[in-house]
């Protein structure tokens, strides 16, 4: 496995650490001793087998699940993940599940805004403020997705679409997504790609789950490979190939002149 920066290196200093995470669910050790530094403006890939522990880590970084060991740290200072609450608005996380987590019965604009509503006054709810900032933020994505519309008449691309939105929506610096692309077809997932690209390109962190591997090599900057909870490598998306990848995840890895420095 390659080195990480140390936390705190004023040498290329990482937005976020992960610094011998451990986390165990009974017996079963899902992270084992993971030590992983995140970059600014990096589309960082995830890839592993089942059971490899990658949505586990997202989930110690989002606060949903707490580690039994280990440090974070946020641009070099060490930080707690105590909850998903304090990881969005302390520290600019936005986690997208796998499944979603939405309202179907909401409009967009309902389920961009859900627990995070804006007011007016105490107890009167700014609706046109918030309608007006969501159809912003879905024109910026180049969607043909509407505010007003319904989340139960959207199809499972533009679903994504939206989750991938809430993040844009309150500026959040490092976005989160565990299998954006899985329930999918081809078409939207093109859109999901080009929506993590854009973000991207205003400067955005993303980590980004996938067992579609192209998916991974299509956008990512740098790639992790989690074998059995553990970090394997840490490789630079730099001509690498699916069979690459493959190699990584279940054989001998690839040279050493290719992992990530």
């Amino acid at each position: 496995m390659s080195t990480t920066q140390a936390p705190g290196s004023t040498a290329s200093q990482a937005v976020l650490s992960a610094s011998h995470l451990v986390k165990r669910f009974g017996a079963v050790t899902a992270i084992d001793d993971v030590t992983l530094d995140i970059f600014q403006n990096e589309v960082l890939g995830i890839v592993g087998d089942n059971g490899a522990g990658k949505s586990t880590f997202l989930s110690l970084l989002s606060g949903y699940h707490h580690p039994d060991a280990g440090e974070f740290y946020y641009r070099g200072q060490p930080v707690r993940i105590t909850s998903p609450a304090r990881s969005r608005r302390q520290l600019g996380i936005e986690m997208v599940y796998q499944d979603l987590a939405m309202s179907p019965d909401l409009t967009v604009w309902q389920n961009l805004f859900l627990g995070e509503e804006r007011r007016r006054w105490r107890l009167l709810l700014d609706r046109s403020g918030m309608r007006a900032q969501a159809r912003e933020t879905l024109q910026r994505m180049h969607t043909t997705i509407g505010p007003d519309d319904l989340v139960s008449d959207l199809s499972g691309g533009q679903r994504q679409l939206v989750a991938v939105a809430r993040g844009l929506l309150f500026d959040r610096d490092i976005i989160l997504l565990d299998e954006p692309t899985a329930s999918i077809s081809v078409a939207k997932s093109d859109e999901v790609l080009d929506t993590i690209r854009d973000l991207h390109a205003h400067g955005k962190t993303i980590i980004l789950i996938s067992h579609r591997i192209e998916d991974v090599l299509a956008v990512c900057t740098r790639i992790a490979v989690f074998v059995t909870g553990r970090l394997a490598h840490v490789v630079d998306n730099d001509g690498l190939t699916v069979e690459d990848l493959i190699h990584l995840m279940f054989g001998n890895g690839v040279p050493p002149d290719r992992e990530a420095t």
